[in-house]
């Protein structure tokens, strides 16, 4: 009998320590989680912050440059009338603002729509479900392989100086802080960047994260879009226009 009971505890015995074990496993794991969880708000919520208040610094100093370059093109304009020459100046400069993205752009092109996956979809891997700034990134830069005259990500306008980049879990587009939807409005043939945007080798990490974990990217094709002009400093010293 008693022998017995000796081989029923050892049977216990044998399912209590993997329960056990199974138990302290998933312990340490959810204390991992919560840890990094509390790593991720206490150092993200900082940058955030920062990156705000340097945003309502930024749309001040923008609005004030946008002031300053208006009264600057009444005098221009005025001097143009005046002078032969001036006004042969002022033809140029028109024309380099036109390159620099300081003129406001219309005409045709394409549409493509940027966005984090939705419903059960994104719960398959959060971070290939989800936008990142290197995605934004991969679209303009396809966009000018097709031709683009003009780009703007959420109507801002894309130059040769714009930065696309991450803080926390935003994207910042010219310092200006973004969310999902992304809204790309690029004028160019239309052919051409739909051609581009459609070809099976480019963009392959995009396309194949759409496909398999729902990340929102569309192209379409369209007529009359508008692209605003760049309100930000032009910090280049030494430019050659093409």
């Amino acid at each position: 009998m008693a022998s017995a009971e000796r081989t029923r505890l050892a049977h216990s015995l044998v399912l209590l320590l993997p329960a056990v074990l199974f138990g302290l496993l998933v312990s340490v794991q959810w204390r991992t989680q919560s840890d990094r969880n509390e790593l991720t708000v206490r150092y993200n919520t900082p940058l955030l912050d920062a990156a705000k208040t340097l945003q309502n610094e930024q749309n001040t100093l923008k609005a004030q440059l946008a002031d300053l370059r208006a009264e600057l093109d009444q005098i221009q304009t005025s001097a143009s009338t005046q002078s032969g020459s001036a006004k042969d100046l002022q033809v140029r400069i028109d024309e380099l603002k036109l390159v620099a993205g300081l003129n406001e752009r219309t005409g045709d092109g394409v549409i493509i729509t940027l966005d984090d996956a939705r419903g059960a979809s994104a719960a398959k891997d959060i971070e290939k479900s989800i936008c990142h700034n290197t995605d934004l990134t991969d679209i303009v830069n396809q966009a000018w392989r097709g031709g683009a005259e003009a780009i703007a990500v959420n109507d801002e306008r894309i130059v040769g100086s714009s930065s696309i980049y991450c803080v926390g879990s935003t994207i910042m587009v010219n310092g200006t802080l973004m969310s999902p939807p992304f809204s790309v409005v690029v004028i160019g043939p239309q052919n051409d960047l739909l051609a581009t945007y459609d070809d099976p080798t480019q963009l392959r990490d995009i396309k194949q994260r759409r496909d398999v974990y729902g990340l929102g990217f569309r192209v379409s094709r369209a007529s009359g879009l508008r692209v605003p002009s760049y309100g930000g400093a032009l910090n280049v010293k030494y430019a050659t226009p093409r």
